[in-house]
């Protein structure tokens, strides 16, 4: 169970959403899973995802989908040696160019390579892939401090 240590979410995000104000033209990053209640298992998969879920709730505001394919305990580690030529990769998606430019400047800031995967209906395989991620992170012998690189090969 990847994620058994985490902190429960609210009852529903509209909770958060309705304390948030007017988002309407805003970018949102969001680093969202949307897990069960024993954060075994997305609830959203495959045919939708738990970031474009937001965007409905949100239809004025700019979504971007990052940062959630990473344990949080690695941020520091990879931060610390953003200088470094090779860094790890961290994949983003989402709908407005504009939008994903600041989150791949801000994916840069904290150390990573930011990798755009595509539009934001991209993050119904992205939230999969962060649940591999988070079972080698706290399931695996090398501990939570884990990220991925993807290097293209080219002749």
């Amino acid at each position: 169970m990847p994620f058994k240590n985490r902190v429960k979410r609210p009852p529903t995000a509209q909770v958060g959403l309705s304390q948030a104000g007017d988002l309407s033209g805003m970018v949102i990053v969001t680093c969202s899973l949307p897990m069960n209640d024993d954060n075994t298992e997305l609830v959203v998969a495959h045919t939708s995802s738990g970031a474009e879920a937001l965007a409905k709730k949100v239809p004025k505001a700019r979504v971007v989908s990052a940062f959630n394919t990473v344990p949080s305990e690695v941020l520091f580690g990879v931060f610390e040696t953003r200088r470094k030529t090779t860094r790890p990769s961290l994949v983003y998606c989402g709908d407005d160019s504009d939008s994903k430019e600041i989150a791949a400047e801000l994916i840069r800031d904290v150390g990573f390579d930011p990798v755009d995967a595509g539009p934001l209906r991209i993050a119904r395989y992205t939230e999969p892939f962060a649940l591999l991620v988070a079972q080698l992170a706290y399931a695996g012998q090398g501990g939570p401090e884990l990220a991925y690189r993807f290097d293209w090969f080219r002749k």
